[in-house]
């Protein structure tokens, strides 16, 4: 795998453009302002298509030396064609976003789109194809980049955390696709109530988002994947696409979850 290391780097025809740039340091850091991130490319890269990305959020206390030795993950999604990228929460956790929710610390709207653009930078992004993940602590930062900067991404995949302290009021950035995936007995992160850690419910988040995309009450449908079920709202008056998934297990997430995940933005055509 092409994993980015200092000073390897690659010139492509018509475009010159750098599998490894000039600041990237060791341990093939990627450096933005307030952090860096790691990514890896797919080996049979022709070094000019347009890649599609994913973006993994680590959880609490993890980091993106972690989520990269975690390989089922990284090959599952870079054998699919894309980039497997995980950027850096200062002190082990990922900070609220907006006006009366935002943490002390770094402005995580700000690194993200840092992050973003530096990976816009570097290689050539097919936009139509970018997923924002994350699992726990992570998916909480899946959820508020959605509702404040939801157009940094085709489509959401938080697993497993949803928005923490509070609900926003309303989410600036307009409606968007989102997957949610969620354990019944998830006992870190409660699904249908306040938290161990103040985490808020996954329902009325999610109806947040239903109100955002003018979807009805009652799904359009309902499938099976594997170990979870999801509800579907696919009619909604802003076009995009919505689903809530459960299954019957605890705080976890299977490699396979995000590779789903992958499958079901590339799946989502025009919308």
């Amino acid at each position: 795998m092409r994993i980015l290391a200092f000073g390897i780097m690659m010139v492509i025809s018509v475009v010159a453009w750098a599998a490894t740039a000039e600041d990237c340091g060791e341990g093939g850091r990627c450096l933005v302002d307030e952090g860096y991130y790691l990514a890896e490319l797919p080996d049979d890269w022709d070094g000019t298509k347009p890649l599609p990305l994913v973006v993994f959020f680590h959880g609490w206390n993890s980091s993106p030396e972690g989520m990269f030795r975690n390989r089922a993950l990284v090959d599952g999604i870079t054998r699919r064609g894309a980039i497997f990228l995980a950027p850096f929460a200062q002190t082990g956790y990922w900070r609220q976003i907006g006006e009366g929710r935002a943490e002390r610390g770094r402005d995580e709207l700000a690194y993200v789109k840092a992050v973003m653009n530096d990976v816009r930078r570097r290689w050539p992004i097919d936009a139509s194809q970018t997923l924002a993940s994350g699992f726990s602590r992570g998916a909480s930062m899946v959820w508020n980049v959605a509702c404040y900067a939801g157009d940094q991404f085709r489509a959401y995949l938080p697993i497993a955390g949803g928005f923490w302290h509070s609900n926003p009021d309303h989410c600036p950035t307009g409606p968007v696709n989102l997957r949610h995936i969620h354990g019944r007995s998830d006992r870190v992160v409660a699904f249908d109530r306040v938290g161990i850690y103040n985490s808020m419910p996954i329902p009325s988040g999610f109806d947040l988002l239903k109100q955002l995309n003018g979807c009805g009450v009652r799904p359009e449908g309902r499938d099976r994947h594997g170990r979870y079920d999801c509800e579907r709202w696919s009619d909604c008056a802003s076009g995009r696409d919505l689903e809530l998934c459960l299954h019957p297990g605890g705080h976890s997430i299977p490699a396979e979850w995000v590779v789903d995940g992958l499958i079901w933005m590339q799946g989502l055509g025009d919308r």
